[in-house]
Formats: structure tokens, sequence, C-alpha cells
């Protein structure tokens, strides 16, 4: 299984080609997407009309979900912490909320985002190859 970060999905949902939008097609034929709660999210804030944002929805609400309960929250929290005392300035809490999630399922990240990149350098957090 991967999780897919809300950049490709929105690149995928925008007809946009790119070899991250190809391999959210494969997964998505296999079966293979999961889906962290804070992706849906920024996902569906981005449609501005209703149908658009229903059908968006409907497909993505039928993902696996992957989550993190509070204690995986407070480990969100000491990897933002970790990454800026070296420096690395992470955007926000919710890519750390991202990849803790993914660390913890043991599953990879479909993501163009340099911050995930960054992250991965420092981290247990597994990119997808494209």
């Amino acid at each position: 299984m991967i999780v897919v970060d809300t950049t490709v999905w929105a690149d995928w949902f925008n007809g946009r080609d790119s070899p991250e939008v190809d391999r959210l097609d494969q997964a998505l034929g296999r079966q293979d997407a999961g889906l962290v709660p804070v992706i849906l999210t920024e996902v569906l804030q981005g449609f501005r009309s209703d149908r658009d944002f229903e059908r968006a929805r409907a497909l993505l609400v039928q993902l696996p979900v992957l989550s993190l309960d509070l204690e995986g929250h407070a480990a969100a929290a000491r990897l933002f912490r970790r990454l800026r005392s070296k420096g690395i300035t992470v955007r926000g809490a919710i890519d750390c909320i991202i990849a803790q999630t993914c660390i913890a399922a043991g599953v990879e990240l479909l993501s163009a985002d340099l911050d995930f990149a960054a992250i991965a350098r420092h981290t247990t957090l597994r990119l997808c190859a494209i």
C-alpha cells in the first residue's frame, strides 16, 4: 500500500500527466492506495464546485484509512522538533502528521513535495520510487 500526497491527487484530478500520476493510476488499479484523513481535507478543500467535491469525496472515502492515535500525533510533533533542531524547516505540522503516519504504518509515500524528500533523508520515511 502507498499513501498519496495532496499534490499528486490534485494533479490526478486535474488531468495532469506526470510519473507520480501514472503511479497513482497503478495503485488505484491494484487497490493499493491508502488515505491519511488530513489529505482528504486538503484535497477536498481545493474543489470549487459541489459536484466535483462530491465526486472526489465518493472516491476518496472508499480508500483504506491510515491514522495516528494520540501517541502517534505526539511522535509527529517530535519529528517536527527533531527536524527543526537539524535546521530543516518543514512548512507545517500536516506534513509531519502525514510522514509519521506512513512511518508508523510502514508504507511508502507518493509525493513530489521537497519537504517530504527532506524528511525522508533524516527519518525512516520511505518515498515511492518513480
